[in-house]
């Protein structure tokens, strides 16, 4: 190949990739300008909600829950067995918005290896667990129930 067709194929290459840049840049800067005038009205507190509002979770609840854990717990998460939409039940709902949102504790799928128990719309004496420790939140089935020290 001679350098006259190489520097050719480059700058083809190199406006193909301009044009097709420009293509789909201007549905993200659509996209990402319509979210930012979304978000840009939200207090903190809804900024940090707002991924638990998707999920139709309460937020102050989880607000709560974070004031209660360690960093190292290692949650168990007791969550009512229910239904919540066409394809997510409520203990799968939870635990997503758990996750991310009870960080740096971790979730633990074994009781026996959890420091604490998080529970939501569920009685934690159901459970085969001593607690050392035990809140609730107001007359609502949720509590936060420490197992051990992190």
């Amino acid at each position: 190949m001679s350098r006259r067709t190489g520097a050719a194929s480059a700058a083809a290459l190199t406006a193909l990739a301009l044009v097709s840049a420009w293509h789909s840049g201007r549905h993200m800067w659509r996209l990402l300008g319509a979210e930012q005038r979304t978000y840009a009205a939200y207090s903190d507190a809804e900024r940090r909600h707002a991924p638990l509002a998707t999920l139709e979770l309460p937020g102050d609840v989880f607000d709560w829950y974070a004031s209660l854990l360690l960093h190292g717990d290692r949650a168990y998460y007791q969550v009512l067995q229910s239904g919540f939409s066409h394809d997510l039940d409520l203990p799968a709902a939870f635990g997503y918005g758990a996750r991310f949102y009870l960080l740096p504790a971790l979730e633990e799928t074994d009781l026996g290896r959890a420091t604490v128990v998080v529970s939501y719309q569920a009685d934690p004496r159901a459970l085969p667990a001593r607690y050392v420790t035990q809140r609730r939140s107001g007359l609502q089935p949720i509590f936060v129930s420490r197992i051990g020290a992190p």
